[in-house]
């Protein structure tokens, strides 16, 4: 057990009257002298065998009087103990900062309880703050980022500041912001209580951050100390869904659905509800593993609109909901850079095939200019770029582009983003390089929607050129070399496959495998102009405030809070602007940050954890001067009941 405040407590001092009695009792001995007398000494041989009593029953004595004087001495001091750590004093800490998160995740309901984290912990510390006595209590929640300070403790369930948010948080800013309210507000003696989940994206524990907050807590060590009030509690019943994609093909709106199954994992059936521009509708789904995904496709009518999909109520209804919204359909546009020929030809055609009236391609030349801002997908059949040259691309993939790059015509040693293209190999006489396995479940050679597989075994290559990469390897040939690789980067991603769509290296011009291989680069590049229907809460452009007066929510999905619109998820529309707006992905991730990492990241700071495992659990902190009280009566009254004469003995006889 820490005392973390004993040295600067005068009241300790009084803890030496603790010896007052045995003091009285050694000098009341010395007021009486010793006479020997041998008439006295058969009296003495017949008590000697009853003052080994007499003698424990004086020590008993003494020691109930020592102990009701440190009794009273202790509930004088108004003891409180929180977590394992016993403060003196309830008036010496001056303020409290509690940092609040405010994010989705904090909204589920712990297995039997009937409070969410967030409200369980806002009555813990409400009833905590009320023990400690006239300690100032300053709220700062992740959502607003700003410190408010609270008049009453009973006050903190009951503002805007502490309702349910579908945003994420970032507790190293959050820790950085207290840090910096201490310096400028002079708050004396503080504790910074961090109340969260433990969710480790909130916590971004390869923050550079860590390190400010880290020397913001030295520098404060004699004047503050951190508490991490973690909800460790968890459930087994909670299903979230997001959307990972919506896109307008013609007159459908294909949907890229996940839904997570947290908790125990099982085969069960789900009421799945769509709401279409204000019509609902309902139907099954089969949920089968920690993680499903599933394609829906929707027929629509008007030019544009927006509607969301909705799963039955659980222990978290903060991740129930995702929301979508659509416009018209946009021309997709790509471009194919390689010199005249064969393989040109081919690419272009896949790229754009005749009855996609939406798509088009335009072929360029290397040195040619290339209009990046308008294109989904960049087939690079080229030699890689010089270093020098290489900004465009990097460029158009981190915002959101997709760049198909295929073996040049000409030898080059150049790289790009870690990966360069090796030597061609050519098969043996009669022999074909065939593909050997491909990832059926993502990449662009994966499964159809009804679960048709690509023919990326009909493939027959006579030559292929080797990628040097330490990228993902989503297809190998049956030599154990990679045939598709892809990177992720930024926004977006880069894709190497190793055969050209030319006779003279293989079958690749079939459209068994570069039609769909293409034509989802070609959608998945597309989405970078999705966004402009949909955004993250907490990534929304400026002139986007969700509080504004040309502002208005279209949804009725869930109940707005008032003055919280800023937080919630919806369908917004800003003047001609409709935006999906959905909480961060992240937030249906649970993967808590440990003990361990927390320990690495607040190395050598004066911190203590709190694990709440409990719904039963009382508030953080705890009065302990009514025990005492209670502990000095016990002692005085066994004092009294040592101090009673024995009761004497009748020793007359009938003569």
């Amino acid at each position: 057990m820490n005392f973390p405040y004993l040295t600067s407590n005068a009241f300790f001092w009084w803890l030496l009257a603790i010896g007052i009695p045995v003091l009285i009792h050694l000098l009341n001995r010395r007021r009486h002298r010793v006479i020997k007398w041998a008439a006295m000494d058969f009296l003495l041989q017949a008590t000697r065998e009853s003052r080994g009593k007499k003698k424990l029953k004086h020590i008993l004595i003494l020691i109930c009087r020592a102990l009701a004087i440190a009794a009273l001495i202790l509930a004088v001091a108004r003891p409180i103990s929180s977590n394992g750590l016993l403060r003196w004093g309830a008036g010496k800490l001056d303020t409290v900062i509690l940092i609040l998160d405010r994010s989705a995740s904090m909204e589920l309901y712990p297995e039997g309880d009937t409070l969410s984290k967030r409200q369980r912990v806002i009555e813990q510390v409400s009833e905590s703050i009320a023990a400690l006595g006239g300690t100032k209590l300053i709220l700062l929640d992740s959502a607003t980022g700003i410190p408010v300070t609270i008049a009453a403790p009973n006050a903190l369930s009951k503002i805007a500041q502490t309702s349910p948010s579908d945003t994420s948080a970032h507790i190293p800013t959050l820790l950085d912001t207290a840090i910096q309210y201490i310096l400028d507000k002079d708050t004396g003696r503080t504790e910074i209580w961090v109340a969260s989940d433990m969710q480790e994206d909130n916590w971004f524990p390869n923050s550079g951050k860590w390190d400010n907050v880290k020397v913001g807590l030295d520098n404060l060590a004699d004047q503050v100390s951190l508490r991490v009030l973690a909800q460790n509690s968890d459930s087994t019943d909670n299903l979230s869904i997001q959307i990972l994609n919506a896109q307008r093909i013609d007159s459908d709106l294909v949907l890229d659905i996940e839904i997570l199954q947290h908790g125990t994992s099982s085969t069960k059936d789900f009421p799945l509800t769509l709401s279409l521009n204000g019509t609902t509708s309902t139907e099954n789904i089969t949920v089968s593993s920690p993680n499903t995904k599933i394609s829906k496709r929707i027929s629509l009518t008007g030019k544009s609109g927006f509607g969301y999909l909705q799963l039955p109520a659980d222990t978290n209804q903060r991740d129930n909901t995702t929301f979508f919204s659509y416009g018209s359909q946009r021309q997709i546009r790509s471009a194919v850079v390689a010199p005249p020929g064969e393989a040109r030809d081919y690419l272009a055609l896949a790229s754009a095939p005749p009855g996609y009236a939406n798509q088009e391609t335009q072929t360029y030349l290397p040195s040619e200019n290339i209009p990046w801002a308008s294109l989904s997908l960049v087939i690079w059949q080229a030699p890689l770029p010089e270093k020098d040259l290489q900004k465009p691309l990097i460029d158009f993939i981190t915002k959101g582009g997709v760049i198909a790059f295929f073996p040049p015509s000409t030898p080059s040693d150049q790289s790009f983003l870690g990966s360069s293209w090796g030597l061609v190999s050519n098969a043996n006489k009669q022999k074909y390089f065939i593909i050997d396995s491909w990832d059926r479940n993502d990449g662009p050679l994966r499964n159809g929607e009804d679960g048709t597989p690509v023919s990326a075994d009909k493939l027959r290559a006579i030559k292929k050129k080797e990628i040097n990469t330490k990228d993902t390897v989503l297809a190998t040939w049956s030599n154990n070399t990679p045939f598709l690789t892809r990177q992720l980067y930024g926004r977006g991603s880069m894709y190497f496959i190793s055969t050209l769509p030319d006779y003279t290296w293989s079958n690749l011009g079939d459209a068994d495998v570069i039609l769909p291989l293409l034509q989802r680069l070609v959608q998945l590049g597309n989405q970078r102009f999705g966004s402009d229907h949909a955004a993250i809460l907490g990534s929304l452009p400026a002139e986007l405030s969700l509080d504004s007066a040309d502002m208005k929510r279209l949804d009725n999905a869930t109940v707005a809070i008032p003055l919280n619109s800023d937080y919630e998820a919806g369908v917004y529309q800003f003047n001609e602007c409709v935006i999906a707006v959905n909480r961060p992905p992240a937030e249906d991730i649970d993967i808590t940050l440990s003990s361990e990492q927390l320990s690495i990241i607040l190395e050598d700071s004066n911190y203590s954890l709190f694990e709440e495992t409990s719904k039963n659990a009382s508030g953080f902190t705890q009065q302990l001067w009514r025990a005492f009280l209670v502990f000095m009566l016990i002692f005085i009254i066994a004092e009294a009941l040592l101090c009673l004469a024995p009761r004497r003995q009748n020793t007359t006889q009938n003569t």
